[in-house]
C-alpha cells in the first residue's frame, strides 16, 4: 500500500491545502513589527479583505469626513443650501506575489505522490517566515517612500536642512528638535518639505490615549537615549494597541509622540516594485544624497551624505489590500519528479494612504492628495568618505 502519510495536507484538496497555510501565517504572523498596529479605519496600517479579488482587482478603501457647515439662522433658508457630506477614497490594485523555495533531490519516484509531512511542515514553515517578513518590508518600503517610487509629500530635517546632502553630525534627534517634531505634526505647519496640511489623525491606544508612533532605527534610537532632558520625560507605560497587543520596540513617550524602535534593514532590492526585495531583515532603509535607499545598487557611493529616515505615523498610515485566501502549491520536477519544489501564493498589494476627494475637499484642513498618516524625518547618519 502507497504511503498516506499527508493524507492531511491532501494536495488535491483546495480547502484543505489553503486552510493549512493560512494557519501556518497564523503563526507566523506574531513575529510581524507591524502585528499590534494592523486592523479597520482606527488603526494605523488599514487592511481590507476581499477573498473575490484576484490578480488585477481592486480594493477600495472608503472614509467619511467630518460636517463643518455654519448653521442657518433665524428665517435663512436651510432647504437646499445643506453641506454636501463628504467622502474620500482610495483603492489598490491587487497583485499576484509567488514565494518559491526548492525542496531537494530527497525522494524518489515511488514516493513522489506523497511528499513526507515533516517536509511540507518545513516548507511551509520556511514560506511563511518569508511571508512575513517580506510583508513587513512593504509597509516599511511604503511608510519611508521607497515602496512603487512614491515618494513623501511631508519631510522635517533638523535645523531647517533643505535636503539630505546639508545634513551634519549636529543634525541629529536631540531634545529640543523632538519637541519642535511634536509641535509640527500637532499643528500641521512647519515642515522642511511640504505645505501646510491638515494635522494627522492620531491612533487610539486600548486605554483610549490618543497618540502618533513616531518609528525610529537604532541611530537615532542612541541619539534619543542620549538626550538627558528626553531621559527625564520617559514614562514606563503600557503601550497597547489594537486588540491590546503590546507595540513592539517602545522607548519612551514625548508629549503625544510614542517613540520605537524598529530593526535596520538588510537585503538587497532589484527595484521598487513590490516584491522585488530579497528581505533579510526587515526594517527601516537608510537614505542618501544622491536619493538612493539602503539596498539599491551605488547605495552610500563616496562622498554621499546617509541620513536615517525615521517615520512618524497616525491613523489609517498605510493600506493593506488582500485578495484570494493564501495557498500552498507543491510540484515535482520533469526528471521524473526526482526532485520537488513548493510555493505559496498570495494576492495583495500595499501602500500608503492618499485619499481622493470623491465630493469636495475642505477649504482650509485639506485632506486629499498628500500622505495622509505619514511624515518622514531625516537625521544625520554619516558621510562617506
Amino acid at each position: 500500500m502507497a504511503n498516506t502519510a499527508t493524507g492531511v495536507v491532501k494536495y488535491g484538496s483546495d480547502l484543505v491545502r489553503k486552510g493549512w497555510m493560512v494557519k501556518g501565517l497564523v503563526q507566523a504572523r506574531a513575529t510581524s513589527f507591524w502585528e499590534g498596529l494592523t486592523g479597520g479605519q482606527d488603526a494605523i496600517v488599514y487592511q481590507e479583505n476581499d477573498l473575490s479579488k484576484g490578480q488585477g482587482h481592486e480594493v477600495v478603501f472608503d472614509y467619511d469626513g467630518n460636517l463643518t457647515s455654519k448653521a442657518h439662522v433665524d428665517k435663512e433658508v436651510a432647504f437646499g443650501n445643506s453641506e454636501q457630506k463628504k467622502k474620500f477614497s482610495d483603492k489598490l490594485r491587487v497583485r499576484r506575489l509567488r514565494w518559491s523555495v526548492d525542496n531537494g533531490d530527497e525522494f524518489d519516484a515511488i514516493n513522489i505522490d506523497s511528499l513526507d509531512l515533516t517536509t511540507h511542515e518545513d516548507s511551509r514553515a520556511k514560506l511563511a517566515d518569508l511571508f512575513v517578513r517580506s510583508k513587513d518590508q512593504f509597509l516599511f518600503d511604503a511608510a519611508q517612500g521607497f515602496l512603487s517610487a512614491n515618494g513623501p509629500t511631508h519631510i522635517l530635517r533638523p535645523n531647517g536642512k533643505a535636503t539630505i546632502g546639508d545634513l551634519t553630525a549636529t543634525d541629529v534627534a536631540g531634545y529640543d528638535f523632538m519637541l519642535d517634531v511634536e509641535d509640527v505634526i500637532k499643528s500641521g505647519d512647519g515642515f522642511t518639505v511640504g505645505d501646510k496640511r491638515r494635522p494627522m489623525e492620531p491612533f487610539k491606544l486600548a486605554n483610549g490615549q490618543r497618540k502618533w508612533l513616531w518609528i525610529v532605527d537604532s541611530r537615532v534610537a542612541r541619539d534619543v537615549r542620549k538626550s538627558n532632558d528626553f531621559i527625564g520625560v520617559m514614562a514606563n507605560a503600557d503601550y497597547r494597541g489594537v486588540d491590546n497587543r503590546l507595540i513592539k520596540g517602545v522607548i519612551g513617550e514625548l508629549g503625544s509622540l510614542i517613540v520605537v524602535e524598529a530593526q535596520n534593514f538588510f537585503g538587497v532590492s532589484s527595484s521598487k516594485v513590490i516584491g522585488k526585495t530579497e528581505v533579510e531583515v526587515s526594517g527601516l532603509r537608510k537614505v542618501d544624497s544622491n536619493g538612493l535607499f539602503e539596498g539599491e545598487k551605488g547605495f552610500g557611493a563616496s562622498g554621499a551624505v546617509i541620513a536615517s529616515r525615521s517615520v512618524i505615523l497616525g491613523r489609517g498610515a498605510l493600506q493593506i489590500g488582500m485578495g484570494k485566501m493564501p495557498d500552498y502549491r507543491w510540484q515535482p520536477s520533469n526528471d521524473f519528479g526526482i526532485k520537488s519544489e513548493s510555493a505559496l501564493i498570495t494576492y495583495m498589494n500595499v501602500q500608503k494612504t492618499i485619499l481622493l476627494a470623491e465630493t469636495d475637499d475642505y477649504e482650509d484642513a485639506k485632506v486629499a492628495g498628500y500622505d495622509y498618516g505619514v511624515v518622514v524625518v531625516d537625521t544625520y547618519f554619516k558621510t562617506v568618505a
